[in-house]
């Protein structure tokens, strides 16, 4: 989904993470999300990223991709722990 002041690209659907960005006061935030699903719902995290990173994954993941947890947990691993966390909670992701 891309507006003028937002972007946001699910990687994975299947184990659901990925990455964008939006205005926030003026400047591009980048931001990477990962969803831990519970049944029919999804518990999401959302960290800011540097646009360094934001252009790695962009490198690592050039396409959408049927990820396995493995994979995923390496994601959440390197762009999320660690990282400032912008939104979490059930089925949220910023809007």
């Amino acid at each position: 989904m891309e507006l003028n002041d937002k972007y946001i690209r699910f990687i994975s659907n299947s184990v659901r993470f990925g990455c964008g960005y939006r205005i926030e006061s003026g400047r591009k935030q980048y931001f990477a999300f990962h969803s831990s699903p519970n049944r029919n719902d999804d518990y999401y995290i959302t960290a800011e990223i540097s646009e360094e990173e934001y252009e790695q994954i962009c490198r690592d993941y050039p396409e959408q991709i049927n990820a396995d947890s493995i994979t995923a947990a390496l994601f959440k691993n390197k762009y999320i722990d660690g990282h400032s966390v912008i939104l979490e909670g059930w089925n949220e992701l910023l809007g």
